[in-house]
């Protein structure tokens, strides 16, 4: 089930990327809309960060090609925030939780201009947003790896963009933390942005995303999440790790599942 959309906000035509000569993405079509909640889920060496990276150029294209607001990448990278797995990031660097949060807003500064009281307050709003504010003076390297990821999530917020693609940003965060970035990222969709989030936890997505793609090295399913999240495409795209979907199955078979309880 591969839904196309009109006037997409993000198209993807015969996408593979492969690494060393073996393809780990294949024939990826999709498209998706504006202003959605839009997770990415799959088994781990699916291709989800891959094809998350391959959407911002970080990795080369062995085919297709990518379109956002229908236009190449460096047309718009203003438009577009990234928010990387925390692993990639030197979290080392001598550098306190507001100066990281406020580098957010230095795309729109231009070279010259250093960031003022306008850009401050927009990064301490943004802390706030995360549930930061306490920390901002702290040096990132003293953070755990849950309060890393919500400054780069802050960071992220700081940059006031139209598109948002964040790579497992809930890795380390407890539950409590993931559900209210998850709410955050729910009001952020429905103010008009749009926002793709690589996750591994099909019950929390099924919670809150609108729109889902189901991958597995080739694109499985694109579309509305009440389209997308049934036995058959599961089973698809996870294949024999069933002992995951067990849950969800059930669920499924019983047709009870509303996004709206818990």
């Amino acid at each position: 089930m591969i839904k196309q959309v009109d006037n997409p906000i993000l198209e993807i035509h015969d996408l593979t990327v492969s690494y060393e000569q073996s393809p780990v993405l294949w024939n990826v079509d999709l498209s998706l809309p504006a202003g959605k909640l839009i997770g990415i889920l799959g088994p781990n060496g699916a291709g989800k960060s891959t094809l998350i990276k391959a959407i911002m150029g970080l990795v080369d294209h062995s085919s297709g090609y990518v379109k956002i607001f229908d236009k190449n990448l460096s047309e718009v990278r203003s438009r577009i925030s990234y928010v990387p797995q925390r692993e990639s990031v030197d979290w080392n660097f001598p550098t306190s939780v507001l100066d990281v949060v406020t580098m957010g807003t230095y795309g729109k500064l231009g070279i010259f201009r250093r960031p003022g009281k306008n850009e401050k307050s927009l990064a301490l709003a943004s802390l706030e947003k995360v549930g930061m504010s306490a920390f901002a003076k702290r040096q990132i390297s003293e953070l755990s790896g849950g309060q890393q990821q919500r400054v780069f999530i802050a960071r992220a917020l700081a940059q006031e963009a139209d598109l948002y693609l964040m790579d497992e940003p809930f890795a380390g965060v407890d539950m409590a933390t993931e559900n209210a970035i998850f709410e955050l990222l729910q009001e952020m969709a429905k103010a008009g942005k749009t926002v793709i989030v690589v996750h591994h936890d099909i019950h929390s997505a099924m919670k809150y995303f609108d729109w889902m793609i189901m991958l597995n090295l080739h694109l499985v399913a694109s579309g509305p999440k009440d389209d997308v999240v049934t036995e058959e495409l599961l089973r698809k795209t996870y294949g024999g790790k069933l002992n995951l979907l067990t849950k969800v199955s059930e669920i499924i078979r019983r047709k009870d599942f509303n996004p709206l309880k818990n």
